[in-house]
C-alpha cells in the first residue's frame, strides 16, 4: 500500500461520524449565541435614569462629602502604589473596615467562600481584559491564481478559479497555461507552474514538534516550495510517488516527469526521502530521484541561476519572507496588551501572580509559567512598535531567565523539558521569517539562543549559532552587494567571533552546515574584492579582508602563471567570446572557456580575474563566474569534508 493509500484510509477511519459532527456544531453555535445572550441580559438589567437618581439619593444620605472624598484618596493612593505588595496595598483598606461585634461563624465562612469564588473569577477574566484584544489576525490559507487559468476539482468536473479561493484538506488543484501560488499561513508558499496538478493532504500549522506529516503531493508539472519554518519543527513534506521532500527553512524546486523527480535546492537546504534513504541538499545542489536507484546529487550550473522560473521566484521569495515577518511582529503585539510602560503593569503582573497560585498540578504550572514567559516576547514586540526600543531588554531578558530556571529547577525534568523544547520551537515558528535588520529580529535571536540553554546538547546549540551565522552573513553579504559600505566592518566583528566559535568546535557541527557555512563566506567574500575593485571606500580594513578572502578558492599555493600571464589569458578569452555579435553564441563560448579551465591549477585566480573583466549586460557573465566560483568552492569543501562527496551518502 503507498503512503498516499495509507493516509486516504487514515483520513477515512479518523473521520468523525454525523452524531459527532452535530454535537460540535450545536457547541459552536451556542458559544456563537453567548455573545448576544450577555447583550441582552446587559440591556435588561440597565437601570433606568429614575432608579439611578434614587439609588444615589439613598446612598449620598449615608456618606458625607468629607467622608467619600477620603475614601476616593485611599483608593487612588492604592492604586498607584506600584510595586508594593499585595498586603501593604490592603493593609489601610483592612485597617479602616469596622469591626463586626457579633458575627456566626457560618456567616463568615460563606463570605470568605463567596470572596475565595469571586477573587478566582476575576483572576481568571483579568487575561481577557488585561492581555489582548479578541480578534488577532490569523494566518492565511488560500489558493490564487496569479496569471492564466487555475482550477480545482470539485465533485468530477474542474471548476475555474477567480480570485482567492479558501483551501481545504483534500482539494485537488491544478493549472493551465498559467501560474498560481498556495500561501500556507506563515509556514511558506507553494507556487505552480502552467501545467501542474496538486493535492491537499495535511494543512495544519506545523507550529507543534512532530514527525512530518505529507503536506501536498505533487502530482505533475513543476512547483516552488519556500520555507518559513525552524529545523525543529515539522517543515512542509512534499511527496510524489514514493519519494519525500521536506523544506524548512530554504527555497527548493520539483519537477514531476513519467521517469523520475528532479530536485533543485536554491536556498538553505532540503530533506529528501529516496528508496527508504534519507539525504540533505543544500544550496546550489540538484538531484534526479528515480526508482530503483541512488540518489545523485551534482550542482547546479551557472546558467541555470539565470533561467526565469529560478530568478522570477527568489525575487518573490525576498518579497513574501518580509511580508511575513512583519506580519509575525504585528500579531505578537496585538498579543501583549498592558505594556511594562503602562501605570496599570504592576495590576497586571500582580494578576499573573494570583493565576499561577490558583494554578494546581505540576505540569499546568509549568505550562501557565511558559505562557507568561510567552507574553514577555509579545511585549518586547509592541514595544518595538511603537519605537521603545531602550524597553525591550528587560522583558527579553525574563523570557530567558524563566524558561532557564524552568529547564534547571523543575521537579520532573523531562515533562519540562519537554514542554520547553515544544514552547520554544513553537515561539522560533512565529518567528521564523524575520532576519537581521527586520525590527523583530532581537526576539528571534533571543528565542533560538534559549533554545540552546534549555537543552543539555552541545550539537544543537552549535546548530543554532550556526543558523544565526547563516542569517547575518546572507543579510552582510547583500549589504555589501548593494553598495551600503556603511556599518559593514562593524557587522564583521560581530560575526567573527560567531565564525571562529563555529571552527573552535568542528566536530560538533553537521558536514552539511559546515559546507553551508563555507558556501556563505565564500559569497560575501567575493562580493567584497568586488566591491574593492569598482570603490575608492574600502569596506573593511585589511586584516578583516584577508580574513574572507581566505574562504575563496585557493590560488596561491598551486600557482603555475604570473599575473601578467593571467591577464593576457583572461583577455584572449574575453575576445573568443565577444567575437560573436549574439546573445547565445557568446554564452556557448562561455561554457566552453569555462570547460577549459577546469584542469587548469590557476583555475581559481583565473576566474577571480574574469569576474572583473568581463561585462554584465543581457549576458549577466560576472554572475555566471560567480556561480562558477561558488561551485569551485564546494568542491574545494568536499575535499575537507569527505562525508559530503560522491553521491550523497545518507543521513
Amino acid at each position: 500500500m503507498s503512503a498516499e493509500d495509507l493516509l486516504r484510509r487514515l483520513r477515512g477511519d479518523c473521520a468523525p461520524s454525523a452524531g459527532a459532527q452535530e454535537r460540535i456544531a450545536k457547541r459552536f453555535a451556542a458559544i456563537q449565541r453567548a455573545p448576544h445572550a450577555l447583550k441582552s441580559v446587559r440591556i435588561a438589567l440597565e437601570p433606568t435614569p429614575a432608579s439611578r437618581l434614587s439609588v444615589w439619593a439613598h446612598i449620598a444620605s449615608d456618606l458625607s462629602a468629607a467622608h467619600a472624598n477620603s475614601v476616593l484618596n485611599d483608593v487612588r493612593s492604592w492604586i498607584a502604589a506600584a510595586g508594593q505588595s499585595p498586603m501593604r496595598i490592603l493593609r489601610p483598606a483592612l485597617e479602616n473596615l469596622p469591626t463586626a461585634r457579633k458575627t456566626s461563624h457560618l456567616y463568615r465562612s460563606l463570605t470568605w467562600t463567596a470572596a475565595f469564588v469571586l477573587i478566582a473569577f476575576v483572576v481568571h477574566l483579568a487575561p481577557t481584559v488585561l492581555w489582548a484584544p479578541s480578534s488577532v489576525a490569523s494566518s492565511e490559507l488560500s489558493f490564487t491564481p496569479t496569471r492564466g487559468e487555475a482550477y480545482v476539482l470539485m465533485g468530477e468536473l474542474w471548476q475555474p478559479v477567480v480570485g482567492t479561493l479558501a483551501l481545504k484538506t483534500g482539494m485537488q488543484l491544478k493549472t493551465g497555461n498559467g501560474e498560481a501560488s498556495v500561501v500556507l499561513g506563515d509556514t511558506g508558499v507553494i507556487r505552480m507552474d502552467s501545467q501542474t496538478t496538486i493535492t491537499l493532504l495535511d494543512l495544519s500549522d506545523h507550529l507543534t514538534p512532530s514527525e512530518p506529516v505529507s503536506t501536498v503531493a505533487l502530482v505533475s508539472g513543476r512547483i516552488w516550495i519556500q520555507g518559513l519554518l525552524p529545523g525543529s519543527l515539522p517543515g512542509i513534506t512534499i511527496s510524489s510517488r514514493a519519494d519525500l521532500v521536506t523544506v524548512n527553512e530554504g527555497s527548493v524546486s520539483l519537477e514531476r516527469t513519467a521517469q523520475s523527480l528532479s530536485i533543485e535546492a536554491l536556498d538553505r537546504s532540503a530533506s529528501v526521502t529516496h528508496d527508504g534513504k534519507e539525504y540533505l541538499l543544500v544550496s546550489g545542489d540538484r538531484s534526479q530521484a528515480r526508482d530503483g536507484s541512488a540518489l545523485a546529487i551534482s550542482h547546479i550550473s551557472s546558467t541555470q541561476y539565470k533561467d526565469a522560473w529560478i530568478r522570477d521566484n527568489l525575487s518573490r521569495d525576498a518579497v513574501h519572507r518580509q511580508e511575513i515577518a512583519s506580519l509575525q511582529q504585528a500579531r505578537l503585539a496585538e498579543r501583549a496588551g498592558i505594556l511594562p510602560t503602562s501605570r496599570l503593569y504592576s495590576m497586571k503582573r500582580a494578576v499573573e501572580a494570583v493565576d499561577l497560585f490558583l494554578t494546581l498540578g505540576e505540569e499546568s504550572r509549568v505550562q501557565k509559567k511558559i505562557e507568561y514567559a510567552d507574553s514577555r516576547l509579545n511585549e518586547a514586540a509592541a514595544l518595538l512598535a511603537k519605537g521603545e526600543t531602550g524597553a525591550v531588554t528587560l522583558p527579553l531578558e525574563e523570557y530567558r531567565g524563566t524558561l532557564v530556571a524552568l529547564a534547571t529547577g523543575s521537579g520532573d525534568a523531562t515533562l519540562a523539558q519537554f514542554l520547553l523544547r515544544q514552547a520554544v520551537s513553537q515561539s522560533a515558528g512565529e518567528l521564523a521569517a524575520t532576519l537581521p535588520g527586520d525590527q523583530a529580529y532581537i526576539i528571534k535571536k533571543v528565542v533560538m539562543e534559549t533554545s540552546s540553554l534549555v537543552t543539555d546538547d552541545a550539537a544543537h546549540g552549535q546548530e543554532v549559532r550556526a543558523d544565526l551565522l547563516l542569517d547575518a552573513l546572507s543579510v552582510l553579504t547583500q549589504t555589501v552587494e548593494e553598495g551600503n559600505l556603511k556599518g559593514v566592518e562593524g557587522m564583521w566583528k560581530e560575526l567573527r567571533p560567531q565564525l571562529s566559535g563555529l571552527r573552535d568546535h568542528n566536530a560538533l557541527v553537521s558536514a552539511d552546515t559546515s559546507k553551508e557555512v563555507t558556501s556563505a563566506m565564500a559569497m560575501l567574500a567575493l562580493s567584497i574584492e568586488k566591491q574593492k575593485k569598482e570603490s575608492s571606500e574600502p569596506a573593511l580594513d585589511a586584516v578583516s579582508s584577508e580574513e574572507i578572502a581566505a574562504y575563496l578558492p585557493p590560488d596561491d599555493a598551486t600557482a603555475v602563471l604570473s599575473a601578467s600571464e593571467i591577464q593576457t589569458m583572461v583577455t584572449v578569452i574575453k575576445q573568443r567570446i565577444f567575437l560573436y555579435h549574439y546573445a547565445q553564441p557568446r554564452i556557448n563560448q562561455f561554457t566552453m572557456e569555462l570547460k577549459n579551465l577546469e584542469t587548469n591549477p590557476d583555475q581559481g585566480r583565473i576566474l577571480r580575474r574574469l569576474y572583473f573583466a568581463l561585462p554584465g549586460g543581457p549576458e549577466s557573465f560576472p554572475e555566471r563566474v560567480r556561480q562558477e566560483i561558488l561551485r569551485l568552492s564546494w568542491k574545494n569543501t568536499k575535499a575537507v569534508h569527505p562525508a559530503a562527496t560522491g553521491t550523497g551518502a545518507a543521513k
